[in-house]
């Protein structure tokens, strides 16, 4: 396996904080705001437009400002905190994290200056022919199946995929994902397939992998960054209809079939909040046609994006949360902003969250809990038919919380919270 350097760019355009240059004349530091809105945060990820003052060649660092408790509002050099960063060179924006809690309409201050920054615990990306994984402090964290994943000796070779992610694990190593599991080989990881399709008057299901009709698997990648406060990838997939006359795809081959979507995923991991026990991913799902047909998804009650979550989470050893307060019953195709799949793995308790975005079509997405098996779906064709048409972009977001021990619904929903309304930073 090899480390692939920060340099290396994707979509995002995203660089090292460290890296950032600044015009020899430029202004030497920029006081900036963090307001919290009408609701409490803890810790939520903030954006800065970086100004075009401080571009160019020399390094720069970011600074937590104290506050004084006895002169309120006024900072205190003394309790100054270097504060990792990290900056997206495509849209100028710079992010970071306001660790801790911040109260709904109070205020933090942060000053971004020349100078080398603190040196911080990077979140990585490592690359092989086989896999892509992010890793922290050279622990595995998540992995992305770019080859296809052979079913073992004896089970049908239809069950075989590439284009998912799993393992993924907590900050302690517990695996919160199964691949291949025994009850629904189909279900592997985190993937997205929709189930009842029409494409070129043609039923196919992407789904279902054993009635070989269709599949998903990967095409492409494209590595962006590795750096203080997250780590990038890009990668490309193909649904494909295997039913399309003189067009069969072979089970495993990168060609073959005939291409009905071509999907984009944008891979962001933020680096682990250590102290609370958990860390975040963001998937972003982009889909377009592959022909001037479109893709017909009618009225069905499961497709999306899926988890397969732990072997281990059998009915009496798994409990389901969703945003709304219901369990895996009554929280079924429900329409809830998030739902947390949590229980033990080797004698520790863990979890996994799913969040939908507030700009997701038909938002809250209806929610597919399985009754006995541990998987949950965002499910938009539960709400009547639609279609993915030629020439226009179908655009999905998630975001993924990994945790050890149990997240109170009040974190989560603080979470979900930083998820849907993110926190921008102003210069004074």
């Amino acid at each position: 396996m090899r480390l692939l350097p920060s340099a290396v760019h994707i979509a995002i355009g995203s660089i090292l904080l460290g890296t950032v240059l600044i015009a020899p004349a430029a202004a030497q530091a920029v006081k900036i705001h963090v307001k919290a809105g009408d609701h409490d945060c803890t810790d939520a990820l903030v954006s800065f437009a970086v100004p075009a003052s401080l571009q160019g060649q020399s390094p720069l660092r970011l600074i937590e400002l104290a506050t004084s408790g006895e002169a309120a509002g006024k900072e205190t050099s003394a309790k100054e905190s270097p504060i990792p960063a990290q900056l997206d060179a495509a849209s100028g924006q710079l992010w970071f994290v306001a660790r801790g809690k911040l109260p709904a309409g109070q205020q933090r201050t942060f000053r971004l200056e020349r100078g080398e920054p603190q040196k911080f615990a990077s979140i990585a990306i490592v690359e092989s022919d086989e896999a892509i994984q992010v890793r922290y402090q050279d622990a595995p964290l998540l992995q992305y199946n770019k080859a296809h994943v052979e079913p073992a000796a004896g089970i049908n070779t239809k069950y075989g995929r590439s284009g998912h992610i799993h393992p993924v694990r907590t900050l302690n190593g517990a695996v919160v994902t199964d691949e291949l599991p025994p009850d629904h080989l189909h279900q592997s990881g985190i993937f997205l397939s929709f189930t009842k399709t029409s494409f070129e008057d043609r039923e196919v299901d992407f789904w279902n992998l054993a009635g070989g009709k269709g599949r998903v698997r990967f095409k492409s990648d494209h590595i962006g960054t590795s750096g203080p406060l997250f780590a990038s990838f890009q990668t490309e997939q193909e649904h494909v209809d295997l039913t399309a006359d003189n067009e069969k795809g072979e089970i495993g081959k990168t060609s073959g079939g005939k291409v009905a979507l071509v999907e984009t995923w944008n891979v962001l991991a933020w680096n682990p909040n250590a102290s609370a026990g958990y860390w975040i991913f963001d998937v972003e799902s982009s889909m377009r046609c592959a022909t001037n047909s479109p893709l017909k998804l009618p009225e069905y009650h499961y497709g999306g994006m899926a988890i397969r979550a732990a072997r281990p989470w059998v009915p009496k050893a798994v409990t389901f949360l969703t945003s709304e307060g219901a369990d895996r019953l009554k929280g079924n195709h429900t329409r809830a902003k998030w739902c947390d799949i949590q229980g033990a793995v080797d004698g520790h308790e863990a979890g996994i969250a799913l969040f939908t975005n507030p700009q997701n079509f038909r938002f809250p997405e209806p929610l597919r809990i399985h009754g006995t098996m541990p998987y949950m779906v965002f499910t938009p064709s539960f709400l009547g038919d639609w279609e993915i048409t030629p020439g226009n972009i179908h655009r999905a977001r998630y975001r993924f919380v990994v945790h050890d021990g149990k997240l109170s619904p009040e974190t989560l929903e603080q979470l979900w919270q930083n998820y849907a309304q993110p926190l921008v930073a102003v210069a004074e």
